[in-house]
């Protein structure tokens, strides 16, 4: 991060922490339940009724967000090019100081 950034690097990361948090929780809960996936999953995405079945495992969440965690991290592994800012003497360059 530049300098004139550096302090917003921990909070966007304690942001982005609680908020993959509340999501993967919240988430995982509203999916695995079984009125919810009944009254409202299911009948939104035209699915047939279950009864008794939440519409996804904690076995088949974990499966999704561990490949999609992947791929996300595969893509942005290929996409996103880092800048090299260093010099010879081992010193950081800094841009607009």
């Amino acid at each position: 991060l530049s300098r004139n950034n550096r302090g917003k690097g921990p909070i966007c990361n304690s942001i982005g922490q609680n908020i993959g948090y509340f999501l993967s929780y919240v988430g995982f809960l509203a999916l695995n339940d079984v009125d919810s996936s009944e009254n409202l999953w299911r009948p939104m995405l035209g699915m047939k009724s279950k009864p008794g079945v939440g519409l996804v495992s904690l076995g088949g969440f974990v499966k999704f967000m561990g490949t999609f965690m992947l791929v996300i991290t595969v893509l942005v592994s290929l996409f996103k090019k880092e800048i090299d800012m260093s010099i010879e003497g081992g010193e950081m360059c800094t841009v607009g100081v």
